[in-house]
């Protein structure tokens, strides 16, 4: 079985550091990591990395079987939409739309048919279906994340990852986002 992600001595750095040097990870469909470490260590660089945002040095970083290290940008935007669901620290949502609308977009940019009906459940089980027609400027924090949570899952990617996917919650909150992660690694 292929693995769905797999990295081959990636380095990265700043000018001042040397964030990743050699690193390799090989994970199958299905299971979970916690990456765990201080501020500054690097987490959100290997998240950017792994996404496609930056480039690494050296090394090749392989999604479902595709290499996306060498791809121009827009090969890279096209296999992060169709394979990667990502959620970032900071809210990415459209401002002009309202949630629901962003979740459609998404799901039509992965090349999916929008399925408002499948929008409408995922926000529910977030805890949004209150929140159907409000734009981003309009969510709380906390609902900003979740909704940003619900983005990057609408599509079904065959990758999840999350940067501090419960920093802003509440404990109950947190609680039903990260069993929502898990369940949808399973």
């Amino acid at each position: 079985m292929q693995p769905i992600l797999d990295i081959r001595g990636l380095t990265f750095g700043h000018e001042t550091h040397r964030v990743l040097d050699g690193f390799d990870l090989v994970q199958k469909a299905g299971e979970h990591r916690l990456l765990i470490g201080p501020s500054g260590s690097g987490k959100t660089t290997l998240i950017h990395l792994i996404a496609g945002l930056l480039t690494p040095e050296r090394g090749t970083i392989a999604v479902d079987g595709e290499e996306m290290s060498g791809l121009p940008p827009a090969r890279r935007d096209d296999l992060r939409r169709r394979k990667i669901g990502v959620v970032f620290q900071t809210l990415r949502l459209v401002a002009a739309l309202d949630v629901t609308a962003n979740l459609l977009l998404a799901q039509r940019l992965a090349g999916q048919r929008p399925d408002p009906t499948e929008v409408v459940a995922l926000l529910d089980e977030l805890g949004l279906s209150h929140r159907l027609y409000a734009r981003p400027r309009d969510l709380s924090q906390g609902e900003a994340q979740r909704a940003a949570i619900a983005r990057a899952l609408v599509a079904r990617p065959k990758l999840l990852i999350a940067d501090e996917p419960t920093s802003a919650r509440d404990d109950a909150n947190a609680e039903r986002v990260a069993r929502l992660l898990v369940d949808t690694a399973n």
